[in-house]
């Protein structure tokens, strides 16, 4: 599932389309890149960087993974995640024109002809009676005010809790301890700890502002070019795997 915006301006929507629902029928041919992507030649010999914005071909689709295989052109190529293009968002637009159509007729409402004020009757102007006047009363004085009450005493403030101390980092031996825990518990689901060929402890990185101790997991995996090692990070706080993503895209894995 992804959530797009769709329009400009005040039309604009943020509309969430199923993946899993997309045709090939619905690719387009090319889209832009949000990201930059390296592409090469099928035997690697010449790797060269596409910036953001580019525009470039789609040669095929992962419907598992949601990978996309693309290209400028010729015989490089590269592979970037479907989130990180506007594949999504112009499968939305060819489905509104599917939908609406190119010239879909509006309704004309004519204004409505103005409905005259109501007739009101003659009204009989009445003057009230005049009321006696009343009797005039003695000035009653006013009461003293009450004296205020003398301000409870404030209570002592609570001596502010000493801050925690921060955990100390984990030495190489444990950071590959807290990978293969967080594998055997379940914490991914895209790869088994039999299917891990290869722990490491890695440095600490900043990662979307915060500071986490790494590792990388190697495992075999099917892909869309057959069977590879994929490398996975995962990034420790506190001593615990918090998050693994892709180490080549840093796309979150699940």
């Amino acid at each position: 599932m992804q959530e797009v915006k769709f329009g400009a301006g005040g039309n604009e929507l943020r509309i969430k389309i199923n993946l899993e629902t997309i045709k090939p029928s619905e690719w387009p041919k090319t889209v832009k890149l949000a990201k930059r992507v390296y592409v090469s030649t099928g035997d690697n010999n010449q790797e060269t960087a596409l910036e953001k914005g580019t525009t470039v071909e789609v040669r095929d689709l992962d419907g598992e993974s949601y990978i996309l295989k693309v290209s400028p052109g010729g015989p490089l190529e590269g592979i970037v995640p479907i989130v990180q293009t506007d594949f999504a968002q112009q499968v939305i637009a060819y489905r509104a024109r599917n939908h609406f159509g190119a010239g879909t007729a509006v309704a004309k409402n004519d204004d409505p002809a103005p409905v005259p004020p109501p007739t009101l009757p003659d009204v009989v102007a009445n003057d009230p009676a005049k009321a006696p006047s009343p009797a005039t009363t003695a000035a009653t004085p006013e009461p003293k005010p009450a004296p205020e009450p003398a301000p409870a005493p404030e209570p002592e403030p609570e001596p502010e809790p000493e801050p925690e101390p921060e955990p100390a980092n984990l030495n190489p031996e444990q950071i590959v301890a807290a990978m293969q825990e967080s594998v055997k518990g379940g914490g991914i689901k895209e790869f088994k700890f039999e299917q891990v060929e290869g722990w490491k402890a890695g440095e600490e990185e900043n990662v979307d502002g915060e500071l986490y101790q790494t590792g990388l997991a190697a495992y075999k995996a099917q892909t869309i070019f057959g069977e590879k090692t994929v490398q996975a990070k995962a990034l420790i706080q506190k001593g615990k795997v918090v998050k693994w993503i892709y180490a080549k895209t840093g796309m979150e894995i699940r």
